[in-house]
C-alpha cells in the first residue's frame, strides 16, 4: 500500500461524525465500520507541544488525524496516544526556556517516540537539537527554513519553509498585474526566527528580481504604537509592504497604516490564514486588498475531506494551523507504517521517502534539508473574507 493510499483510508473512515454526540464525546467518537479497534494495552505515545494561547488549532488538528488512526486499527495494530504539553511559559509568546523544558519531560519522563510541534519556529529550533541528542523524531508546525539545519537529522517540516514562501511571494509583487511592484517596505518582529527568516529571504528575493527595498522597519513584540516605523514608510511612498509577523500586530501595523494614508499594497506570510480570528475583528477594513502567501487552502478539492471533518468535529472553521496538525500525525503515521517499526532511525528513513502524501495538503516528498516539497498558494482578503487568488505548483 502506497502512502497516498494509506492516508486517504484514514480520512474517508471517518467523514461522518455522529451529530448527536458534545462536548468531548463529539471529539472523541468517530463512526468506522467493520474496523476492528487497536489494542489499548500496546500504546504508541506520541508528544504534542501546544501554546496555550496561540494556534490551538494545531493540536485540534493532530487530533483529529489521531482520532481517525485509531478508528481504522492504530498503527502497526497499535493505539495511538497524545501526551500534550503547554510551552507558553509565563511570557506572551511560547518561551524557549519552556519548551525545551516541556520537550525533556515528554522525552525522559513520558516516553514519548515523537514530538509533533512546537509552532513557533524560535521554538523549535530549540527544542530541535533537543529531540535528535535523543534521537526522537520531531515534526514541528515551523516554517523557518533553518529549523531542520539547526535542530537536526530528526526534524522535519511539514509547513512550506519560509526560503520557498517569500520567493514565491516576492516573483508576485513583481509580476502581479494587480502590484507591479518596483519598490517595497518591510516589517518584521525582533528577535523570532520566523519573521526575520521569512523577511530576509522577501528582500532578498525581490531584489533578485530588481526590486528595490526602500525601508526595512523592526518593532517589538506587544508594541502597539508604531508611528516611527510606518512614518519611514510612508516618507519612501514603497509600491507594498511586506509584513511577516502575527496578530494582533498585524492589524495594529495595518489600521495605523491606513490611518496614516499608507496606500501601499499590503503583503502578509502565513501567520495571517487565521479565518476564525479574522472574523473576531470588529473591523477589517485595514486588511482589504491585502495578499498573503499559505500552503493550505480551504478551497483546495483535495483539502474537503479534511476540512469537511474537522468542521464535523470541532464546529468551527478549518485552517491552516490545523492543517499542520493533521498532517504532522498523518505523515508519522505513514512513515511507520511503512517503516514496520517504531525504531526512531527506521522511522526516519522512512519519513525521509514518503511520497505523493495527501492529507490536509499534498506532499510530494522531502528534499534534501527535510522541508516538504509542496505547493503554496497566494490568498486575498476581500470583503473581509479570504479567498483563494493563485496556486503556484512546486
Amino acid at each position: 500500500m502506497n502512502s497516498k493510499t494509506f492516508f486517504v483510508t484514514f480520512l474517508t473512515l471517518a467523514l461522518i461524525l455522529m451529530t448527536c454526540l458534545s462536548g468531548c464525546e463529539r471529539v472523541r467518537q468517530v463512526i468506522s465500520p467493520d474496523v476492528s479497534t487497536p489494542d489499548a494495552a500496546a500504546t504508541v505515545k506520541i508528544g504534542v507541544i501546544q501554546p496555550a494561547n496561540f494556534g490551538p488549532s494545531f493540536a485540534k488538528g493532530a487530533e483529529l488525524a489521531r482520532t481517525q488512526i485509531n478508528a481504522s486499527g492504530g498503527v502497526l495494530e497499535m493505539h495511538v496516544e497524545f501526551i500534550v504539553k503547554d510551552n507558553q511559559g509565563a511570557d506572551a509568546l511560547p518561551g524557549t526556556e519552556e519548551s525545551v523544558r516541556v520537550a525533556r519531560e515528554l522525552i525522559e519522563e513520558d516516553g514519548v517516540i515523537t514530538i509533533i510541534g512546537p509552532l513557533f519556529s524560535t521554538n523549535s529550533t530549540q527544542v530541535g537539537p533537543v529531540a535528535t541528542a535523543h534521537s526522537i523524531l520531531m515534526i514541528p508546525g515551523s516554517s523557518g527554513q533553518n529549523v531542520t539545519s539547526k535542530g537536526g537529522d530528526f526534524v522535519f517540516l511539514v509547513v512550506a519553509p519560509s526560503s520557498v514562501q517569500a520567493a514565491v511571494m516576492a516573483q508576485f509583487a513583481v509580476d502581479a498585474a494587480e502590484l507591479n511592484a518596483k519598490t517595497a517596505a518591510t516589517i518584521r518582529q525582533a528577535d523570532d526566527v520566523y519573521s526575520a527568516d521569512l523577511t530576509m529571504a522577501f528582500e532578498e528575493n525581490f531584489q533578485k528580481l530588481g526590486g528595490e527595498i526602500v525601508a526595512s522597519e523592526v518593532y517589538q513584540h506587544g508594541d502597539e504604537n508604531f508611528d516611527a516605523q510606518l512614518m519611514n514608510i510612508n516618507a519612501a511612498a514603497p509600491d507594498t509592504v511586506f509584513l511577516a509577523s502575527f496578530f494582533p500586530e498585524v492589524f495594529l501595523v495595518a489600521a495605523q497604516a491606513r490611518a496614516m494614508g499608507i496606500e501601499a499594497t499590503l503583503l502578509g506570510s502565513d501567520s495571517w490564514n487565521d479565518s476564525n480570528l479574522l472574523k473576531t475583528l470588529d473591523d477589517n477594513a485595514p486588511l482589504e486588498g491585502a495578499y498573503f502567501i499559505t500552503d493550505f487552502s480551504t478551497e483546495s478539492p483535495d483539502a474537503a475531506p479534511f476540512v469537511e471533518a474537522y468542521e464535523a468535529m470541532f464546529v468551527e472553521d478549518a485552517d491552516a494551523i490545523a492543517s499542520w496538525g493533521y498532517d504532522a500525525m498523518g505523515i508519522l503515521a505513514t512513515a511507520i507504517e511503512t517503516a514496520g517499526t517504531l525504531d526512531s532511525a527506521a522511522i526516519r528513513d522512512a519519513l525521509a521517502n514518503v511520497t505523493n502524501y495527501q492529507g490536509a495538503s499534498s506532499i510530494a516528498g522531502y528534499d534534501a534539508h527535510r522541508h516538504p516539497i509542496k505547493s503554496v498558494a497566494i490568498n486575498t482578503i476581500r470583503d473581509g473574507e479570504v479567498a483563494l487568488y493563485k496556486v503556484f505548483e512546486p
